[in-house]
């Protein structure tokens, strides 16, 4: 009998010894994997920033597809406040309580010209950040149209966070030796309007209506009017949001002022007959490139492109990035990325010439 109940104690011994040892393997294992999940909600994506990005949300294309962030106040930058289109961006990010990635630190590289700047004559422009800015220029909508500023390493980034699309900054700029304006310095601000000085020159709100006539090139327009043949510069403080496309015979009407060099330059092209295809949603996995002339059938909303399989009938709507071909020129080369749309035509996600 004493051995049974020996037996039964040293049987509780051992229950109790057991139990504690898995109670604190249990809190070890715990503890371990608590710290584990701590080391992996942050975590780093690398890509480029694709042109869906907005002030809010950074879409970026990685080798594993899109990543979707969020980017907030907390978010800090580093290498380059340049987060555009195109831009090679790598991403430090955390799960946040509403399940998304969020942005803790966005870091990237970016390296832009240098030229004279005449710092003595100065203008400032106030505006949103539109599409088409690249890590070089700047695309400002203003209450006068669209601004093309270069971006140097000297403008001083100081007064905004980062650059990106739809972004309300305010722009101090100058003549450049290469004859375009560019930013001194760019920084936040609300408004959306505009202020000039004799810098970017003093639109005189002129508009004259007329034909593209023969001739025409991405630097000079030639109009026939009822007065007679006039000839416009076309620079990059040109908008031609309203009239991307010059074919001879196309009428347009055309904004310009007086320039120090007695010039007159073209601040704003509008199409008197067309205007851009309605935007559609896009079928990114049919992305393609293309290459050809073009054709002269080509209108503000159409593109007719001769390729070497035959003549191409692309869209032009209103979110086709025309950055690296501000205009499109009869017999022109060019590369046009295209996107199926919902509509079953070609859609041109973006222009450029050969």
């Amino acid at each position: 009998m004493l051995y049974e109940r020996g037996k039964n104690i040293m049987k509780k011994r051992i229950s109790m010894i057991l139990s504690v040892l898995l109670t604190l393997i249990l809190i070890l294992t715990t503890a371990f994997t608590y710290s584990v999940d701590t080391k992996a909600a942050e975590t780093t994506f690398s890509g480029t920033v694709s042109d869906k990005t907005t002030s809010d949300i950074l879409y970026l294309s990685t080798s594993g597809g899109t990543m979707e962030i969020k980017i907030d106040s907390s978010t800090q930058v580093s290498g380059t406040k340049l987060i555009l289109p195109g831009s090679s961006i790598t991403a430090s990010c955390y799960r946040g309580s509403d399940e998304y990635w969020h942005a803790s630190t966005l870091t990237g590289t970016a390296k832009v010209g240098k030229v004279t700047i005449d710092a003595n004559n100065k203008a400032t422009v106030k505006g949103t950040i539109a599409k088409g800015t690249s890590e070089e220029l700047l695309y400002l909508n203003t209450d006068n149209g669209t601004m093309q500023i270069k971006m140097d390493d000297e403008t001083d980034l100081s007064g905004v966070t980062m650059l990106i699309i739809g972004k309300s900054v305010q722009v101090v700029v100058a003549r450049g030796s290469d004859a375009y304006m560019h930013a001194l310095s760019i920084s936040s601000n609300g408004g959306a309007s505009a202020t000039s000085s004799s810098a970017a020159g003093t639109s005189s709100g002129s508009g004259v209506t007329g034909t593209v006539e023969k001739g025409t090139t991405s630097s000079i327009l030639y109009l026939s009017t009822s007065a007679g043949t006039m000839e416009f510069v076309l620079d990059l403080a040109t908008d031609a949001s309203a009239c991307r496309v010059l074919m001879p015979g196309e009428s347009i009407t055309v904004n310009f002022y007086r320039g120090s060099d007695a010039w007159n330059h073209t601040s704003k092209l509008v199409n008197n007959s067309a205007s851009a295809a309605s935007e559609v949603t896009l079928d990114a996995s049919s992305k393609t490139t293309v290459s050809g002339k073009v054709n002269s059938s080509t209108t503000e909303n159409t593109l007719y492109l001769e390729t070497s399989g035959g003549t191409m009938q692309i869209k032009l709507d209103a979110a086709t990035n025309f950055s690296r071909c501000p205009v499109i020129l009869q017999d022109k080369n060019i590369s046009v990325v295209i996107e199926r749309g919902s509509d079953e035509y070609y859609h041109a996600v973006s222009v450029s010439l050969n």
